[in-house]
């Protein structure tokens, strides 16, 4: 079975493929998804160096509007949870402290959240239902999470880990998606650092396919891809639990995938060490994407489930516009390959 994984893993198409024999401009590389029947394309002759990837950075804006701000903590809902001193402040004191580290609250203006009939019968529609969160970060308003200390890092993940472990087990819960932007081109609407969470009713698409394959193929194909990018030229540093690598197919240049070097299904599943070893690997994705990039706008997104998955955290740069290709086919153009990109994040 493992022969499925590999021919899945190494198929590309291009202009020396007489299975496509484009004419006019020729589409230079399209690779495969590991194990998916998804497509990018390498467009190396929009090779671009990374200062070409700069973006205009907005005025810093004035603290005294932040809502996130220390101080400022009756300007958003009451707090769920709230962390000092590594750890949690219990519930009936939450709102009451002021120095905190990290502060939890509900999303004012939700995603999503419960109603208890669907707004239409036409088609599919479901009632309302789900969580929506803000985890404000940092106490610094200008502070970026390239520059939290390890110390802050671990504590920002044990913070998603609870938050992740208390929307796992609330019924009618089946995926809690944990992510950050940062910057406006990432859909940041504030510059204060912050993390979300929103929990579903639903398993979202891209991940029933990812379970569908791994199903099919009987083993763990996201195994398969580490033990494999673990020897390759697009691994940028690794440590004794994680490996961080620029993925063979990617949506966006100078994209990063962490990966767990042993089989962990969502972040409960993990040991205190490799908790350590996560924040130090992520903190050092995101340093050498700032000092790279200057410190450009991105995502990074935490892909977990309760069982039968291999827990995966994605670092995208918003560093390119998603245009009509992107809308109409999902098929990305990236204009450095991930080789490239490997071998300048590994010297950032």
């Amino acid at each position: 079975m493992l022969g499925i994984g590999l021919a899945l893993y190494s198929e590309t198409v291009g202009p020396g493929d007489s299975r496509y024999p484009w004419g006019g401009g020729i589409i230079p590389e399209m690779r495969k998804h590991y194990f998916l029947d998804n497509y990018c394309i390498i467009a190396a002759e929009r090779r671009k160096r990374p200062s070409d990837f700069v973006v205009a950075k907005p005025a810093s804006d004035d603290t005294s509007t932040c809502p996130f701000c220390p101080g400022h903590e009756d300007r958003t809902p009451p707090a769920v949870a709230v962390y000092k001193g590594g750890e949690i402040v219990s519930d009936d004191e939450a709102d009451r402290i002021e120095d905190w580290d990290i502060r939890v609250m509900p999303n004012l203006f939700a995603a999503a959240v419960q109603s208890p009939t669907p707004p239409t019968g036409q088609w599919i529609a479901l009632p309302g239902f789900g969580y929506h969160e803000v985890m404000v970060d940092s106490r610094d308003h200008f502070a970026t999470a390239a520059d939290f200390s390890r110390d802050h890092m671990e504590l920002l993940l044990k913070v998603y880990r609870d938050r992740y472990i208390h929307y796992r087990y609330t019924t009618g819960v089946n995926c809690v998606s944990l992510f950050k932007n940062s910057g406006p081109e990432s859909g940041a609407t504030l510059k204060h650092s912050h993390s979300q969470v929103v929990a579903l009713p639903i398993i979202p698409p891209i991940m029933k396919q990812e379970i569908s394959a791994i199903e099919d193929a009987s083993f763990c194909l996201y195994c398969n891809v580490a033990d494999r990018e673990m020897a390759s030229e697009r691994l940028i540093t690794r440590n004794d639990s994680w490996i961080l690598i620029s993925p063979f197919y990617s949506q966006s240049p100078y994209e990063m995938w962490i990966l767990p070097r042993t089989h962990l299904s969502n972040l409960e599943d993990l040991s205190q060490e490799q908790m350590k070893d996560l924040a130090a690997l992520l903190r050092d994705a995101l340093r050498r994407m700032k000092v790279l990039l200057d410190d450009p706008p991105f995502n990074y997104m935490f892909y977990q489930l309760p069982y039968g998955y291999h827990i995966n955290i994605r670092v995208q740069p918003a560093v390119t516009k998603i245009a009509g290709l992107e809308k109409s086919t999902g098929v990305y153009i990236v204009p450095v390959s991930p080789e490239e990109a490997a071998s300048e994040l590994r010297q950032a």
